[in-house]
């Protein structure tokens, strides 16, 4: 027997339960009728149920919501004829609400037994053809103890959109926002946020996304981040997923600046469903394309780095760079790349000189090193290291390109 958990509304609700008891010989029942999302979560939680009929309207449903019932049931939506054009909420198995009892019956059953790890879930990277993520995602860490990560993400980014490619700037620190105010954006706005939410309401569309992305300068945009760090809690581990899709689906370049912390803590800490602390950096680091480890030419940060790469390993980063910043006198660059390479594994390593003067200037005038010291020795390092990470290789891109002619063409 198939014990069905049902959270819906009206006539229909009162129809499909009536329909169920009516016929004993049904391999279904309805063990129980929540009124609101947060019942049906508790239930669920609960142990309560094989699977979830829930009507898409239903108040606060999203694609968290759903996740988080899906780790112990199958879910099914309901929907109205008049909703038929709205949100699925990444729900692959939606009826209509007035469908007949054996065709809910058959979904039902089809959802318990499927072999599949989230019954009825669309995965993402589920993408056709058309929507295939094209875009380049670098990620820009670095060991706690202000090593300079935001200056080095937002002038990396800076040199890509001025080297003529498309370039979205994103700060998804959540201990430390400052991108805006580094760029001198006054009207300040939690983009990433407002991005988080509608794909767990699965409206972020390639219209809403750019609306989020104020221009900066040619070719580059940003995504602001969530101002205040007390707003973690609104970046969930499964909407930064979305959001980092959605943004390598508009092709070209992302740079995300994100925090040093990698624990996992929250998760061992609740016996339910919690909001990850770090969810932002350690959705960033899984998805991204590349790591940028930025770390300050001192023994303390670079013990931190050396000590966290087994943790980055562990979260599946594969392409790593190192930027030392700070570099200079009393200690040589080659004491540094040599203390660094011959205990980690990086296939890159670059030394960026200490200018503290063309920094502070930068950032009392809200300006990139592009702007405010275009000639300064750290500005041109920055230059070679956009050019040599970010900017795709002309070679990749006709393979790509090639590729996906040849899709194209077999699918036509």
């Amino acid at each position: 027997m198939i014990d069905i958990v049902l959270c819906a509304s009206g006539s229909e609700e009162v129809r499909i339960v009536h329909d169920l008891a009516m016929d004993r010989t049904r391999p279904a029942r309805v063990v129980r009728r929540c009124a609101d999302l947060t019942e049906t979560l508790a239930v669920v939680a609960a142990g309560i149920g094989d699977v979830v009929l829930i009507d898409l309207s239903v108040r606060g449903l999203s694609r968290d919501a759903v996740a988080s019932m899906l780790r112990s049931a199958a879910v099914i939506g309901l929907r109205s004829r008049e909703e038929a054009e709205g949100t699925t909420v990444g729900l692959r198995h939606v009826l209509e609400a007035d469908a007949p009892i054996e065709e809910i019956l058959a979904a039902v059953t089809a959802a318990v037994s499927s072999d599949e790890e989230h019954s009825g879930w669309v995965q993402e990277g589920e993408e056709p053809a058309s929507e295939r993520e094209t875009g380049r995602l670098v990620a820009v860490w670095g060991p706690a103890g202000a090593p300079g990560r935001s200056t080095v993400a937002a002038n990396l980014a800076a040199e890509a959109a001025l080297a003529g490619h498309g370039t979205v700037l994103v700060d998804a620190d959540t201990y430390g926002p400052s991108l805006s105010q580094m760029l001198g954006v006054l009207d300040e706005a939690p983009g990433l946020v407002a991005a988080a939410r509608a794909h767990d309401r699965d409206t972020l569309t390639e219209e809403t996304l750019d609306a989020l992305l104020p221009v900066v300068q040619t070719n580059l945009r940003l995504l602001s981040g969530i101002g205040v760090p007390a707003r973690w809690a609104e970046l969930r581990r499964g909407a930064m997923d979305g959001v980092w899709s959605a943004l390598r689906r508009r092709g070209g370049i992302v740079v995300a600046d994100i925090a040093p912390v990698l624990e996992e803590d929250e998760e061992l800490s609740y016996d339910t469903a919690a909001p990850q602390r770090n969810a932002a950096a350690l959705s960033a680091l899984e998805a991204a394309d590349a790591v940028i480890a930025v770390v300050a030419a001192d023994p303390v940060s670079i013990t931190r780095l050396l000590r966290d790469h087994t943790r980055l390993q562990e979260l599946g980063v594969e392409e790593l760079h190192v930027i030392v910043n700070r570099a200079g006198s009393p200690v040589p660059g080659d004491r540094i790349r040599e203390l660094i390479a011959s205990r980690m594994p990086v296939d890159s390593l670059h030394l960026l000189p200490d200018d503290p003067v063309s920094c502070r200037t930068a950032a009392w005038d809200g300006a990139l090193l592009s702007e405010a010291a275009a000639r300064s020795a750290l500005r041109r390092g920055l230059r070679e290291i956009a050019s040599s990470l970010l900017v795709p290789d002309p070679a990749q891109e006709s393979s790509t390109a090639a590729e996906e002619k040849a899709d194209v063409t077999a699918g036509g």
